[in-house]
C-alpha cells in the first residue's frame, strides 16, 4: 500500500529506534580520521562526542521518521481494520442473502415436495375412489346374483311342493299312455287287416280293370275289322287326285280321350294322367270312308289298314271317368292312406309321452 513506503532518505540505511544500541562496526569517517586522532586524544575524544551528536541527532530525525511511519502505518492498519470489518460485514450481508436465498429455495423446494406429496395422495384418492366405484359396482352385482338365487330357491321351493301333483299327474299320463298304447295296438291290428284285405281288393280290381280292358280292346278290334271298308270298294273310284272324295263329319267329342263314342272308348294319344298298357302302337292312319256309317262304330273317324294291330286302350286312374269298380278302389285307397296316418300319429304320441 502506499502509507507503507519508506522515506527515500532511509534507504540503504539502518533503522534505529529509540531506546536501542546500534551494533556493528563504527561508521567510517574517512582516510584522514584515524591519521587525526591517534596524534591528538583531547582532539579525538572531542571529534567522538561532536560525531556521536550528529549521530544522536541524525537517529533522533530518523526516529521522527520512524515514528510518523509508525503513526502512519497505525493508522493505515486500522483503516485496514475498518476495511476488514467492512469486508466481513460485507461478506455477512452476502451470507445473509445467500442464507435468505437459501432458506427461500429450501421453502420452495418444500412447498413443491409439498405439492408433490399432494399430488400423491390425490393420486391415492382417485385410486381409491376408483375401486370404491368398483367395490360398490361387484356390490350391485353380487346382489342382483343373491336376489336371482334367492328367486331360483322360491322357485324351485314352489315346484318342490308341486312335486306329488306332478307324480300324479305323471301316473295318470301312463294309464293313460297305456290305454292309448293297448288300444292303438288293437286299432293297428284292424288296420293291417282291413290293409291286407284293401290290398287284395286293390289287385283283384286291377286284374278285373286290365281284363275289361282287354275285353274292351278286342271288341275295338271286332268293331274295327267290321267297318274297315274293302280295298276294291270306295276309295278307288275317284282316281283323280285333283277331285279328292269330301271327308266324312266330325264325331260328337264325348268321355275324358281326344276322339271318343257314347261306350267312352278313347283313340289316338292319350292325355296326361293316363297309364297305357302293353306295347305303344304305331300311330293310326287315316281311311276316308265313302259315306255315314251306321252301327255300334258310327262316330268311327279313323281306322286302320290291314296288318296294323288294334290301339291298345289306355288305363284312366279317374274314378270320375268310371262306374262303381274305380269309386270303390279309391274309397279303399283312401281308408288304406288314413290308416298309415294314424299308425304314424300313434307311434309318434307314444314316443314322447315314453
Amino acid at each position: 500500500m502506499s502509507g507503507r513506503r519508506i522515506p527515500p532518505g532511509l534507504s540503504g540505511r539502518a533503522i534505529q529506534v529509540p531506546g536501542m544500541m546500534q551494533h556493528g562496526p563504527l561508521p567510517v569517517l574517512g582516510p584522514g580520521s584515524r591519521h587525526h586522532l591517534e596524534p591528538h586524544p583531547s582532539e579525538f575524544a572531542a571529534n567522538k562526542l561532536a560525531l556521536q551528536a550528529e549521530e544522536i541527532e541524525r537517529l533522533a530525525g530518523e526516529n521522527q521518521r520512524l515514528v510518523a511511519t509508525h503513526v502512519a502505518m497505525r493508522d493505515e492498519l486500522a483503516a485496514s481494520k475498518e476495511e476488514i470489518q467492512k469486508i466481513k460485514a460485507h461478506i455477512r450481508s452476502i451470507q445473509t442473502e445467500s442464507d435468505i436465498q437459501i432458506r427461500v429455495l429450501l421453502d420452495k423446494i418444500g412447498e413443491m415436495e409439498g405439492g408433490i406429496r399432494v399430488g400423491e395422495s390425490v393420486k391415492d384418492l382417485q385410486l381409491a375412489h376408483m375401486e370404491a366405484q368398483s367395490l360398490v359396482a361387484a356390490r350391485q352385482t353380487l346382489t342382483a346374483r343373491v336376489q336371482e338365487a334367492t328367486q331360483e330357491l322360491q322357485r324351485a321351493g314352489a315346484a318342490a311342493k308341486q312335486l306329488p301333483e306332478m307324480h300324479a299327474e305323471l301316473d295318470s299320463l301312463r294309464q293313460e299312455h297305456q290305454k292309448l298304447r293297448a288300444t292303438f295296438e288293437h286299432e293297428k291290428g284292424k288296420n293291417l287287416e282291413q290293409v291286407v284285405e284293401m290290398q287284395a281288393m286293390e289287385k283283384s280290381l286291377f286284374d278285373m280293370a286290365s281284363e275289361m280292358e282287354k275285353f274292351r280292346a278286342e271288341v275295338l278290334n271286332a268293331e274295327n275289322r267290321a267297318h274297315t271298308p274293302n280295298s276294291y270298294g270306295g276309295p278307288y273310284k275317284n282316281p283323280d287326285p285333283a277331285n279328292p272324295p269330301a271327308p266324312p263329319p266330325q264325331p260328337p267329342m264325348q268321355g275324358s280321350g281326344p276322339y271318343a263314342d257314347p261306350y267312352r272308348r278313347s283313340f289316338g294319344m292319350p292325355p296326361e294322367g293316363m297309364y297305357s298298357y302293353g306295347i305303344r302302337p304305331a300311330p293310326p292312319v287315316p281311311v276316308p270312308f265313302p259315306g255315314p256309317v251306321t252301327g255300334p262304330g258310327a262316330n268311327v273317324a279313323w281306322g286302320t289298314p290291314y296288318g296294323h294291330p288294334a290301339p291298345v286302350r289306355s288305363l284312366d286312374l279317374n274314378p270320375a271317368n268310371h262306374g262303381l269298380p274305380y269309386m270303390v278302389l279309391g274309397a279303399l285307397l283312401r281308408n288304406s292312406k288314413d290308416c298309415l296316418i294314424q299308425k304314424d300319429f300313434f307311434a309318434s304320441f307314444t314316443h314322447k309321452v315314453e
